[in-house]
């Protein structure tokens, strides 16, 4: 099952089944992981505007990267989708785009902060 907003057309916001499939098929895992996620995204999302403020392209890439890889393990595709976006526009060089991109991370975030608790209940949830 996978999560979606009907109002954007964007990847879902939760992969149940890549969530659980990361996890091992651990559902207490999975959930874990997602928590995990939720807890940093706002401590990444603060050091990356940070560094996208001071124009430090090195700064830039530690947050970026981190946010990237964990959505490799949480079963969030349009998080993923948005933080790989970030992510290639830093490696790129792509100043002129960073603000857009980060724009576009940062409504990511906010829709998964906003169903996450009820997310992760789903996932952990026996059926």
């Amino acid at each position: 099952m996978t999560e979606t907003d009907p109002t954007q057309d964007a990847p879902p916001l939760l992969d149940e089944n890549q969530a659980l499939e990361q996890a091992g098929g651990n559902r207490e895992l999975a959930g874990d992981l997602f928590n995990m996620l939720l807890e940093e995204l706002p401590v990444l999302q603060c050091q990356l505007a940070r560094a996208i403020d001071s124009g430090e392209r090195d700064a830039m890439w530690n947050p970026a990267h981190k946010l990237y890889g964990s959505t490799a393990y949480c079963g969030v595709p349009a998080l993923r989708e948005s933080a790989r976006a970030m992510e290639e526009c830093i490696k790129q060089q792509q100043t002129d785009q960073l603000q857009a991109c980060f724009a576009r991370l940062s409504r990511e975030i906010t829709r998964l902060q906003e169903q996450g608790p009820k997310l992760a209940a789903r996932l952990q949830e026996v059926n």
